[in-house]
């Protein structure tokens, strides 16, 4: 059975453990294909499950685009925009201004496009660390700037994805989530994300654990909406 197969038939957590354990030899055939057709199918998922939940967020009274102090000055496109042509054109450039980017990461952004759950609703805490996943464009704007062309090729260079826990709440805070890139792989570490689980795995823990908000994880208060949030969501 190939991959995609293992994967459909629900083998979700040891495809993505064997895709990354090839490493950079997940870029070589049969296993590049297979693994492109897995990172999209997962992603697929990911979609659906975000705009199911972005809905039921909605339903819930969750006003997105607002701190969770209520200061509206955060600026977001939506909590899930689709991918378009400049999330292409996105992908390209980061891709030839740091080299290969991982097949997970790419597939998000050419299936997903978008996620951005930071906002506030009166009845629920603060410290949600809602689910964030910005486009390109952005991560190429939060290239380390002191990079240069030699960094890169040598070390590598950092690449925002997200704000950290406390600047979703307007708090200063630390580093951003992101990735270190040239990546080969077909996965790679949300680097500065406490879990520091692969991307894929962060994003079966964010969406189908805790709908969305991760910073539920190891909180003593019981929030009431969580069964409502994944109830029914597609596993992947």
């Amino acid at each position: 059975m190939s991959y995609l197969e293992r994967y459909r038939d629900g083998e979700f957590e040891q495809v993505w453990d064997e895709l990354r354990a090839l490493g950079s030899a997940v870029r070589e055939e049969p296993h590049y294909t297979q693994a492109r057709e897995v990172a999209a199918e997962t992603m697929d998922r990911v979609r659906r499950n975000c705009e199911l939940i972005v809905a039921r967020l909605q339903y819930l009274g969750y006003v997105f685009g607002t701190y969770p102090d209520g200061t509206t000055g955060y600026y977001t496109e939506g909590p899930l925009v689709a991918p378009s042509e400049s999330t292409r054109a996105g992908i390209s450039e980061l891709e030839a201004q740091t080299g290969a980017l991982p097949l997970s990461l790419v597939a998000f952004w050419e299936k997903v496009g978008s996620v951005d759950l930071v906002g506030m609703h009166l009845e629920w805490p603060d410290g949600l660390d809602p689910l964030v996943v910005i486009p390109p464009e952005g991560a190429l704007a939060l290239l380390d700037e002191e990079d240069t062309d030699e960094d890169i090729a040598a070390a590598g260079c950092f690449a925002g994805l997200a704000p950290d826990d406390l600047h979703k709440d307007n708090v200063s805070g630390g580093d951003p989530y992101g990735v270190v890139l040239p990546d080969p792989s077909a996965d790679f570490v949300f680097l500065n994300e406490r879990h520091n689980l692969p991307f894929v795995s962060y994003l079966r823990t964010a969406i189908l654990q805790w709908g969305g908000f991760p910073g539920l994880d190891g909180k003593s208060v019981r929030f009431e909406p969580l069964g409502e949030l994944v109830a029914g969501l597609e596993p992947f």
